[in-house]
């Protein structure tokens, strides 16, 4: 037998300001020109530094980043970045996570994976105490954990695998009873 030193150490969330000065120093920009990637960088991975790198590695990976000799700096498209789905790595950390959230969050889950995504005046003909006491209040708790975002009123999955892994959360024997509840509503 060995003895082993074991050091755990935490990290706390990033930021906004500090992925934008990430940003603007691995990308040698001015904080100012950083600042809306920063924002949308912070969006999509809630500051996880793990999420954070898996992320940018995503975005340069997709060429949705890409570095302009003509303008000798790093150019980037908001709009098809706003656009692009977290990353498979991401994904199974969200999955874990998924697992950890309170009871009545995971329930709300599993009727908006039923429907792929769910606009307000849908959830608020769900939103009876049938399925969850307080379904709104469920899914802004999904949203600031990463796991459904809200795009005006439709409130939808980050990524369609996290749809699938929460359907999958519903026992085979009582998807057919929910689609049928849901359906009635």
């Amino acid at each position: 037998e060995q003895n082993i030193n074991v050091t755990k150490f935490s990290i706390d969330e990033l930021s906004l300001q500090c992925i934008n000065d990430l940003l603007s120093f691995e990308f040698c920009l001015p904080k100012r020109h950083t600042q809306n990637l920063a924002q949308l960088v912070h969006q999509k991975t809630r500051g996880n530094p793990i999420f954070v790198v898996e992320f940018l590695r995503s975005i340069i990976q997709k060429n949705l980043m890409t570095f302009s000799v003509k303008s000798r700096r790093w150019t980037w498209d908001d709009t098809a970045m706003d656009l692009q789905m977290i990353s498979e790595g991401v994904l199974e950390l969200l999955t874990e996570k998924l697992k950890q959230l309170p009871s009545d969050v995971i329930e709300a889950l599993k009727v908006i994976s039923c429907l792929g995504q769910a606009n307000i005046s849908t959830i608020e003909l769900l939103d009876l105490g049938e399925f969850v006491p307080n379904m709104f209040e469920a899914l802004e708790s999904a949203i600031k954990e990463g796991i459904v975002e809200r795009a005006g009123p439709v409130f939808a999955f980050c990524h369609d695998m996290l749809q699938e892994s929460t359907y999958n959360l519903i026992p085979p024997d009582k998807r057919k009873p929910l689609h049928k509840m849901i359906g009635m509503n």
